[in-house]
């Protein structure tokens, strides 16, 4: 079994250095009802001819940050069956280069961005005459659509706590465009305004609807009523945002907390009805919560519900989650009627209050 791995290892490597594509991935900007045309430059730098079958996928990526093909035109941002293939088979003599041409036909309905992969994987004669598929390279394609495409990073839940000492971060962003876009940034604490740690945010694609998760913690230990923590974000179009995860004058409040927010996911649930609201709860002490929502119109910015949760004990170290519901539309007297609200969630702790908010809409 070794010696298969390392021989596979060893044609992996061979085909690697026999075959390349110029462009390993295409970013596309296309009018509506426009087709455009593109090409790709494959070589085959090794002593025999190679014949490659040419064929389109969709993809997405998994949980882990890899990419999983998947058939084409499955995906709801799928541009496969937009790419007209002049031909499935193509053939490289030996150390020659072969220019690919194929075009794109976006639709006149088109809006955001579409996403696709144009594979080319070798074919083999096999000794019954029939075909072998071996290796494959491909060209990831990323089209937007021109003056319909809405780029848009938002940040879903920033949260840093004091656990043992240390400071540690977590930070969500949401990609709420429609199409394909990136992040990349860093995460710094700050001690009197002078930077004792600074952690990098590595690059993470994002299709619409997916979320970038970072956590981490500092190295560096920092005095509770004078450290900041500040964060910032970069994405695919270079625009910058920049925000506080934790100012000086709740740092100290926070090295004393024995209550944390561990999440809070107001969602609109459209097949029941209602807005489902979740919150997991932890603490370092035995402690009796009863928590709070208010529910505020952000067009009006008034008040117009509040529920609360059954009380109850928390256990040290042990997250506990709490679920309610109110239903929506106009079929139930006092249920919420479509638009935009943000829920703020309110837990006594002592003289303290711990209070999360999200905004979430009702159709």
């Amino acid at each position: 079994m070794k010696k298969l791995v390392v021989l596979l290892c060893v044609l992996n490597f061979c085909f690697a250095l026999s075959l390349s594509l110029d462009q390993p991935s295409l970013h596309l900007e296309t009018e509506r009802g426009a087709r455009t045309k593109h090409r790709l430059k494959l070589t085959n730098r090794g002593d025999t001819d190679l014949r490659l079958k040419v064929y389109a996928m969709d993809w997405r990526y998994m949980e882990d940050g890899a990419k999983e093909f998947l058939a084409p035109d499955t995906r709801p941002y799928s541009c496969a069956d937009w790419l007209v293939l002049p031909q499935d088979r193509v053939q490289i003599p030996a150390r020659s280069t072969l220019e690919y041409r194929f075009e794109l036909k976006t639709p006149p309905n088109a809006a955001g961005g579409h996403q696709a992969v144009l594979f080319f994987e070798t074919e083999t004669a096999d000794a019954s005459g029939g075909l072998n598929y071996g290796l494959r390279l491909g060209s990831l394609i990323y089209q937007k659509t021109r003056k319909y495409t809405l780029d848009a990073i938002e940040p879903v839940l920033l949260k840093t706590r004091l656990q043992d000492g240390v400071y540690t971060y977590e930070l969500f962003f949401e990609n709420k465009g429609n199409a394909w876009n990136s992040v990349q940034g860093s995460v710094t604490l700050l001690e009197d305004g002078a930077v004792l740690e600074q952690q990098e945010l590595g690059v993470k694609g994002l299709l619409p609807g997916d979320t970038a998760m970072y956590a981490g913690s500092f190295e560096q230990g920092a005095t509770a009523d004078r450290v900041e923590v500040l964060y910032l974000l970069e994405d695919a179009t270079g625009a910058l945002q920049t925000g506080q995860l934790l100012s000086a004058d709740s740092a100290e409040s926070i090295a004393q907390t024995k209550l944390w927010v561990e999440r809070f996911e107001p969602v609109y649930n459209p097949a029941h009805g209602a807005l489902e609201i979740l919150c997991e709860l932890e603490a370092s002490n035995v402690l009796r919560v009863n928590p709070v929502v208010k529910i505020y119109n952000v067009a009006t910015k008034r008040l117009v519900k509040t529920v609360e949760f059954n009380p109850k004990v928390l256990r040290p170290n042990k997250a506990e989650t709490l679920t309610i519901s109110w239903p929506t539309g106009s079929a139930v007297i006092g249920a919420l009627p479509p638009g935009e609200y943000n829920c703020v969630l309110n837990i006594k702790n002592g003289r303290d209050t711990v209070t999360e908010q999200k905004i979430v809409r009702i159709d």
